[in-house]
């Protein structure tokens, strides 16, 4: 399969905008990795994510707070003969993020931030409890590194 390296700042963050869920990798205790999908929000170079409030997840940020997050979108099964696997190949773009989870705990900057989140969903304006926004934990991830490809495409 083909692969391309993206560079563009705007074309890698139109990649994260088209995604609905991203993959966070976290290290679990034996160094083995531990992938949940998540909801997400993203702006200059932060990632905004939420959870409960406690959980095996937590439980393995406090250890060790480095992240890998990836976004794909453009998504599309191609290939040159149907009978033949190996012409078989996906149209795909892929964005891997590398940073740092903090949590933001003041009450304001949590309603800007899960705003930012459903944003990504929603053109809609919400409001919320102080109980629902002291029940969830947001995370901000701060990208150290960031790197795009687009893949199976006619790069000429």
């Amino acid at each position: 399969m083909r692969t391309h390296l993206i560079t563009e700042k705007i074309e890698i963050e139109s990649i994260i905008n088209q995604c609905d869920i991203c993959f966070v990798g976290i290290i679990e205790t034996d160094g083995t990795p531990y992938v949940i999908p998540m909801n997400f929000g993203y702006s200059d170079g932060e990632i905004i994510l939420h959870s409960a409030a406690e959980g095996k997840h937590l439980s393995l940020l406090t250890l060790n707070n480095r992240v890998c997050v990836t976004f794909c979108s453009n998504r599309k099964l191609v290939f040159q003969h149907p009978d033949v696997a190996c012409s078989y190949s996906m149209l795909s773009k892929s964005v891997l993020c590398k940073g740092s989870v903090s949590f933001i705990e003041d009450l304001t900057k949590k309603v800007e931030a899960l705003n930012l989140l459903m944003k990504n969903y929603t053109e809609r304006q919400f409001k919320y409890s102080n109980p629902a926004v002291s029940n969830v934990k947001v995370w901000r991830v701060k990208v150290d590194e960031i790197t795009a490809k687009a893949f199976g495409q006619n790069f000429k």
